[in-house]
């Protein structure tokens, strides 16, 4: 099969580091870039050494002018779904940006909408496919500890954006925490099933909401426990955050992206970091050209990543509550398992 070819939506910010990735792909032809702002198209045609690529600033434009096969969008949350309806509309694929949409009830009507379509929209889960992600994905297969029966997770960082991210309420939980909950159910294999939140804006904070939060959750009969800090002070993790699954015969940690197995007997040995062609968002936009080439959907069909999202969701329904939350009830619709 030729190259597919895409056209990238947004190109401020994170869009210029997809714009290069998208740029160089060797299965993938960037035919046309759309962007509302002038300023960062200019920006775009420095990135991009493919001279036969549109530029557009009306993205219904360039989906009725290019002939494309897949719509890669790089916006924020809030234009999520009508960008992605609007692709779909035009007999595209979609590959996007997390999290699914600025609101949950917003990514739900999304997922409804979607399902009228043949075409699919996948998520961008990059950390999954990360080596040292993909060790600790193989040692659970193994069973190397056993049934994981409880989990510790911490992420603690203190970066500053600018910019749209600044003015969440719950910034932490609605932009970041997408990550280590969708690397939660990758892991365990298993869908959440409840959620108590709590959250808090430290007096040093500099972004308008709360930035730090704790939450205790339940995925079936596994028990976890959840810290994050976008303001932490001292030593900070890794993006993928420090975490601890503990099981039958040991425990598999990983603490500054290096991962090991304890046994019982106290005899600990780093896990083998496992070899990718591809890694992180290369591996993604590669997940999403595979899936169209052999007939398949995705892994983080949207589908089946919306139960990573209502996490974030049920979250903040808790915070506002002050109550745990029923992931699967809030949910209230059907999903799938892509196999």
């Amino acid at each position: 099969m030729e190259k597919l070819k895409a056209i990238q939506v947004g190109t401020g910010g994170f869009g210029t580091s997809w714009l290069e990735i998208l740029d160089k792909f060797q299965e993938i032809e960037l035919v046309a870039v759309v962007d509302v702002n002038p300023e960062n198209l200019e920006n775009a045609k420095k990135l991009i050494h493919n001279n036969s690529v549109q530029y557009y600033t009306d993205h219904m434009e360039a989906f009725a002018k290019s002939k494309v096969d897949i719509a890669v969008i790089v916006t924020p949350p809030q234009t999520h779904k009508k960008l992605a309806l609007d692709a779909l509309a035009n007999d595209l694929y979609v590959f996007m940006e997390k999290p699914i949409a600025q609101k949950f009830e917003e990514a739900k009507e999304l997922l409804e909408k979607s399902e009228t379509y043949e075409k699919f929209i996948m998520i961008s889960q990059n950390y999954r496919w990360r080596p040292e992600i993909q060790a600790v994905k193989n040692a659970l297969e193994e069973e190397v500890i056993g049934k994981v029966e409880y989990v510790e997770w911490n992420f603690r960082r203190a970066t500053k954006f600018g910019g749209w991210r600044d003015q969440y309420s719950e910034i932490l939980i609605e932009d970041m925490s997408i990550h280590h909950f969708d690397l939660m159910r990758y892991l365990l294999d298993v869908n959440p099933s409840t959620v108590f939140a709590k959250s808090l804006k430290p007096s040093w904070s500099w972004f308008n909401g709360n930035s730090t939060a704790s939450l205790t959750m339940n995925f079936e009969d596994i028990l976890i426990n959840y810290f994050g800090s976008w303001v932490t002070r001292g030593k900070e993790t890794p993006w993928n955050g420090d975490f601890k699954l503990v099981g039958e015969r040991g425990v598999i940690e990983l603490n500054d992206n290096t991962p090991t197995v304890t046994y019982e007997n106290g005899e600990t040995r780093q896990l083998e970091l496992v070899q990718m062609e591809y890694e992180d968002r290369e591996y993604s936009i590669y997940e999403m050209v595979s899936a169209i080439k052999q007939g398949r959907k995705p892994s983080t069909v949207l589908s089946d990543n919306i139960q990573s999202f209502a996490l974030v969701g049920a979250a903040l329904q808790s915070i506002e509550d002050n109550r745990e939350i029923d992931v699967q009830e809030m949910l209230g619709i059907r999903c799938e398992i892509p196999r």
